[in-house]
């Protein structure tokens, strides 16, 4: 609502190297693992709008080693696994913003995974710019970290792995 409203500003520094450091205030993190950080937009098109970043400061892809660019796609696999099991959308939209001219708004580098459903759109982003999510971000969070949580959708313990035979071994936030 403070986006809505206008109260919020824009954080200063890089928010994603913010989220970055375990017990980062945010609320946002959703996955924290060797190699990456998995995090919902503060912005979001819709519902689980998340991006998945390598931890390390990078720009670009071409600054990335393929080890994190391995990470960085393991990474993207099980959000969108966990986003299926957990929110069952229609389709994904899922791509880099490289650059400020291509809608980047901090240099360093993450992957947006945004969910779709067929009735996704709506009046309102055409008649106020407003976009209408119908659960606050932090609800989402906690749904996808508990998600992220469970292999193959059994509440049992987290590998990190997602069922993807990941790369990434990754810790629960």
């Amino acid at each position: 609502m403070a986006y809505v409203t206008g109260e919020s500003g824009v954080p200063e520094g890089c928010f994603i190297c913010a989220a970055v450091v375990p017990g980062a205030a945010d609320g946002l993190v959703v996955e924290r693992a060797e190699l990456t950080v998995t995090l919902l937009n503060r912005f979001p098109y819709s519902s689980g709008h998340l991006m998945v970043a390598p931890r390390r400061h990078a720009a670009g892809l071409g600054e990335l080693s393929p080890e994190e660019g391995l990470a960085v796609l393991a990474a993207t696999r099980r959000a969108l696994d966990a986003i299926t099991r957990e929110m069952a959308p229609g389709g994904f939209n899922v791509g880099f913003n490289l650059g400020r001219a291509a809608g980047a708004s901090v240099d360093h580098l993450h992957l947006h995974v945004v969910p779709r459903w067929d009735s996704d759109t709506n009046f309102m982003p055409v008649l106020a710019d407003v976009k209408v999510l119908p659960e606050h971000l932090e609800v989402t969070a906690a749904r996808l970290r508990e998600a992220l949580g469970r292999e193959d959708g059994d509440p049992g313990e987290s590998t990190g792995a997602g069922g993807s035979g990941a790369a990434d071994p990754a810790e629960r936030v």
